[in-house]
């Protein structure tokens, strides 16, 4: 149960460090609905390179966590979006070898790690070079592997709030 805690305050964590610091976009963004798209693109990206049994479980649905502005505390709609889920059906003494898959998948295309919490933890962290969507792949106490995938802040229909 507290390994299942971690594991929902780091995907909150992961959505929530967009607004943590991040600029607000004054320009044009991808929609929010765009943005729950292009997360479920890289999540289906990564997957790809896992063992065929891998089945997606949703953890929570929709996520959205508020882009803070300074200006307006927030109530401009401004948004990190994403989405995460349980990978189900892999055996729990593959978890390292389907980690270090992702990880190479993610290095190999466009992702910078911000974090690789292994041996102690396995947990990495990434975020794609082009677009800034962030993704991680995380173990529960249980053994059951998690991945994420968090926008950065994006208008709700792409335009600023003004």
């Amino acid at each position: 149960m507290i390994r299942l805690k971690r594991v929902v305050c780091a995907v909150v964590l992961v959505l929530t460090l967009p607004g943590c610091g991040g600029r607000i976009p004054l320009e044009e963004t991808m929609t929010q609905d765009e943005a729950y798209e292009r997360a479920e693109e890289h999540i289906a990206g990564a997957v790809a390179v896992l063992p065929e049994t891998v089945v997606l479980s949703s953890l929570g649905g929709d996520l959205s966590n508020p882009c803070f502005d300074t200006v307006d505390g927030g109530a401009s709609g401004i948004a990190a979006v994403g989405r995460t889920y349980w990978l189900r059906e892999l055996p729990v003494e593959d978890n390292e070898a389907n980690v270090d898959l992702l990880y190479e998948y993610w290095t190999a295309n466009g992702y910078q790690v911000t974090d690789d919490g292994r041996p102690d933890d396995l947990a990495v962290f990434v975020e794609h070079e082009e677009d800034s969507f962030r993704m991680s792949v995380q173990s529960s106490v249980q053994g059951s592997l998690s991945i994420s995938s968090s926008s950065p802040c994006v208008w709700p229909e792409g335009t600023p709030n003004r």
